[in-house]
């Protein structure tokens, strides 16, 4: 059996567990699509003109973005540990002391987990709220003059930065707006809502990298007590697959829009219902998959190879190019 099909036969599986744990009487009433349709969508990776993104990590036990714009590189949350981003950036020609700058969407351990060694092994300064900056806590105490407060605009080499307001249960969190010339990337998670900010920053993006966080059904049967459930359904929790494609649906759009769905739980979510709801979703408003949007889902664990016996689907050699 050939590797492609270990990953179908899994991801089969996968789809029938998670059917069958989100409480549907028929695990295959949602038939998996064709492997021309699902292993072209993994991968973290997105390339556009002179940038490039990638996810480096993205999920709960942690989130890190990488975007090289001509000579420009920063990165967006440090989430995992300074040694897996130093993994990560090493695919691209990339070392620490090559990053101009960080920008911290919120506090949360999965959003800054490996801040205190990346501050120790660099000189970049960091970027974030007031706010945020006060409660990631005391390992940051002796790093005080690498903090910018951010300002309504920032710019660091041939980038310019945009902080946008977002809906969650942190001290007072962001999402980022990335231009570089034509070009307009934007990452957009932990959002509990949709607010106009949101969707402003959203708008006639090139990149977007879109919260896809859990299937409700997944959640509201699985194993995490009520009142979790009930924050991470709220306006200050996180976004459902379906809740990010009628939102995707409903986006003006110049061109072709790229979108890496991120974020994604690990208990509440899979590969697959990721993937088909927002397809499904977005048929059902009229935009075409492949030509009006391109979607990539975010591995979790960063651009890895499949795993046998594992559930992470993303594939290392994927990334997109503008045609």
């Amino acid at each position: 059996m050939t590797e492609s099909e270990q990953q179908l036969e899994l991801l089969a599986q996968s789809v029938a567990s998670a059917r069958r744990q989100a409480g549907c009487r028929d695990a295959a009433a949602v038939p998996a699509p064709p492997a021309t349709e699902i292993l072209p969508a993994m991968g973290g990776e997105v390339q556009h003109d002179e940038c490039l993104v990638s996810m480096l990590a993205s999920g709960s036990k942690g989130n890190a973005a990488f975007i090289r714009c001509a000579g420009t590189n920063i990165l967006i949350d440090a989430g995992i540990s300074c040694r897996r981003i130093a993994q990560g950036l090493q695919q691209y020609g990339c070392t620490l002391r090559d990053l101009d700058a960080l920008f911290i969407t919120h506090e949360h351990t999965d959003h800054v987990n490996g801040l205190a060694t990346l501050l120790k092994r660099t000189d970049m300064p960091v970027y974030t709220t007031q706010e945020t900056w006060s409660h990631i806590g005391r390992s940051v105490d002796d790093y005080q003059n690498r903090f910018v407060p951010l300002t309504r605009r920032v710019r660091v080499g041939g980038i310019q930065v945009v902080p946008f307001s977002i809906s969650h249960d942190a001290a007072r969190p962001v999402g980022y707006t990335v231009y570089h010339g034509n070009t307009k990337i934007t990452l957009a998670t932990d959002l509990g809502c949709l607010s106009p900010e949101v969707e402003q920053a959203a708008a006639y993006a090139d990149i977007l990298i879109l919260e896809a966080n859990h299937d409700e059904e997944m959640l509201k049967n699985g194993p995490y007590p009520y009142a979790l459930q009930q924050r991470i359904l709220g306006p200050w929790g996180h976004l459902s697959n379906r809740t990010a494609a009628e939102f995707l649906a409903s986006l003006p759009m110049t061109r072709r829009m790229h979108v890496l769905l991120a974020h994604r739980s690990e208990k509440n979510n899979t590969p697959f219902l990721s993937l088909h709801t927002v397809r499904q979703v977005l048929a059902q408003k009229g935009r075409v998959v492949g030509e009006d949007i391109l979607l990539r889902l975010a591995c979790q664990r960063g651009r890895v190879r499949f795993q046998q016996g594992g559930t992470e689907l993303c594939s290392e050699t994927i990334s997109l190019q503008q045609p």
